[in-house]
């Protein structure tokens, strides 16, 4: 059996597509989903998605992490859907409806700009952004943190300076902490730049690393700085791999994410190992 994959990226988010659009989609193991997203070993992706054809709507998605378990919503990974679905299956129709686990996503190509993509992040419109402050304490340290869900959960913590910032030592301490329950959290950091400007970075769950962009990971931040610093929209915001648009429709008031999505590549693959173990290098294992 020959397996066509496809990679796209939005703004360095990378992401393995499967197309099984008017054919049976067969069920991936994690230890397989682990393999093809590993860097050195497989393809190399941040997530890995599986598309098949939906009732009423254009296509739906199982979205998955790279160690295999499943997510509830990636927004550059719908971006990069969208515009694989507009420019492969649809590219007459506008807007393009995918079903996620947190209900319909629609997006479009952005006409005067045809490698930008503009998604809704939620499938109904937010009248007022709910977000819980917290103070963490993970083991000597204490974190002032602010919860919200963009579409999986985040804890978006402000920085005076997100370069020298110890992302990965406060990442790995918190997405896991007990008071974000059993599933954990994403960690977002931000700093404030000048206006509708800030600087964001996402230490993901399900890579335990941080990330070139967090499409959700950018749109918590951005609430979070409008509503503690009443900034209106749209507020851009710089990621390591790019910058993407947070933005509120004023007809729909539809939480809007605007970035690049860009094709990489398209190969088959005959053979997937199904009992792929990820080695762990010496000088990780003390962090384990």
């Amino acid at each position: 059996m020959k397996f066509p994959f496809h990679k796209m990226h939005g703004c360095g988010n990378d992401f393995i597509i499967i197309d099984y659009i008017g054919v049976q989609a067969p069920d991936f193991f994690p230890s397989e989903i682990t393999y093809l997203c590993d860097r050195h070993y497989g393809l190399g992706a941040d997530g890995f998605v599986v598309l098949y054809e939906e009732k009423d709507v254009h296509a739906g998605w199982r979205f998955f992490n790279s160690d295999g378990s499943p997510a509830e919503m990636c927004g550059n990974a719908a971006r990069c859907v969208i515009k694989y679905l507009a420019e492969r299956h649809y590219p007459n129709e506008v807007p393009i409806s995918l079903r996620t686990d947190v209900g319909i996503i629609k997006g479009k190509v952005m006409e005067e700009n045809p490698q930008i993509v503009e998604i809704t992040l939620s499938p109904v419109a937010l009248k007022d952004f709910e977000y819980e402050q917290k103070l963490v304490v993970a083991g000597e340290n204490s974190f002032d943190v602010y919860c919200i869900n963009t579409g999986v959960p985040h804890a978006v913590i402000e920085v005076r300076d997100i370069a020298t910032y110890p992302i990965l030592d406060v990442g790995r301490k918190l997405l896991k902490h007990p008071v974000f329950g059993e599933a954990g959290t994403n960690v977002t950091f931000f700093q404030r730049s000048v206006g509708s400007k800030i600087k964001a970075t996402t230490f993901e769950r399900g890579v335990e690393h941080e990330t070139f962009a967090c499409g959700t990971g950018v749109a918590a931040a951005a609430i979070i700085y409008s509503e503690l610093f009443l900034q209106p929209f749209p507020i851009e915001v710089e990621a390591p791999g790019g910058v993407l648009e947070v933005d509120v429709s004023p007809v729909s008031k539809m939480l809007l994410l605007r970035g690049s999505a860009e094709h990489v590549y398209t190969l088959e693959l005959e053979h997937i190992p199904r009992n792929f173990e990820k080695p762990v290098l010496y000088s990780d294992r003390k962090l384990s």
